[in-house]
């Protein structure tokens, strides 16, 4: 047992003394460090979503893509989104005798256009005119805004995965 414990701290040791590194081809250009993110333009009846979707995408701005907020003179990058669509159908019910249906489980989908330009090129960084979030909540035990927040957080999730997959 202990010569096999020798031989994997050799390699272990062997191992911290290569160089390894990765270095992705994916995310955003270097020269992007700042952001300005306008106020979010909502086609959507549901106005509560406005200021929602622009908390979490300017957090997501700032943790997730490691760009500092700053004012649209100042930045690298300007983000811009509008809300496009908001459906909430249900997903799981039973057809019940005079009275239509049972809904157990209901689906918000939540839908953006956006645009990450960099300002100093003058170029399209990354754009889709329909990202889409989904989110899911039962009726008998939860309001609509679990639904809503879930779509939310996944909406958000995969602008930051569109922008962080550009080569």
């Amino acid at each position: 047992m202990t010569c096999q414990r020798s031989v994997l701290l050799v390699a272990l040791f062997g191992l911290a003394g290569c160089n390894y590194g990765f270095s992705g081809g994916g995310g955003l250009p270097s020269n992007l460090e700042t952001a300005f993110v306008p106020p979010i333009e909502n086609r959507t009846s549901q106005f509560d979503l406005t200021d929602q979707f622009n908390a979490r995408l300017t957090e997501a701005v700032r943790s997730k893509l490691g760009l500092q907020l700053a004012s649209a003179a100042d930045a690298d990058a300007v983000i811009t989104a509008v809300l496009v669509g908001y459906d909430d159908r249900p997903l799981n019910f039973e057809a019940v005798q005079d009275e239509g249906a049972q809904v157990f489980q209901r689906q918000v989908t939540i839908r953006a256009a956006v645009e990450i330009r960099d300002v100093q090129q003058n170029v399209v960084v990354w754009a889709s005119p329909g990202v889409t979030g989904v989110g899911d909540y039962r009726p008998a035990t939860e309001l609509d805004t679990a639904g809503k927040e879930m779509a939310l957080e996944s909406l958000v999730q995969k602008i930051v995965d569109g922008a962080q997959s550009q080569w």
